[in-house]
């Protein structure tokens, strides 16, 4: 009996070792990525301007109208012109 449990103790810590090093090496090979999401972002908020052409994340096309510190204002394709988080444009559409 004292056989089983030392080969289930030994399966486990191969098991939980074997998770850490998946884990670590997750976060190693998505780090690059995620580093380079953020400054993409990062520099596309500082750079939004009235008059330029942005897409958002759900596939919303508008044209700046404002730009404020946490909001701007968009004028769709009807003419109707609404106010949404600057956070949520993903792309400033540079053929528009």
């Amino acid at each position: 009996m004292q056989v089983m449990w030392e080969n289930v103790l030994t399966s486990s810590i191969v098991f939980i070792v074997f998770c850490v090093f998946a884990i670590l090496f997750y976060y190693l090979s998505n780090r690059g990525k995620v580093k380079k999401r953020k400054e993409h972002f990062a520099n596309l908020h500082k750079s939004l301007a009235a008059g330029q052409e942005v897409i958002f994340a759900g596939g919303l096309y508008g044209v700046l109208k404002a730009v404020r510190d946490e909001t701007v204002d968009i004028k769709v394709k009807s003419g109707a012109i609404i106010e949404v988080s600057r956070y949520a444009i993903s792309e400033i559409n540079e053929g528009g």
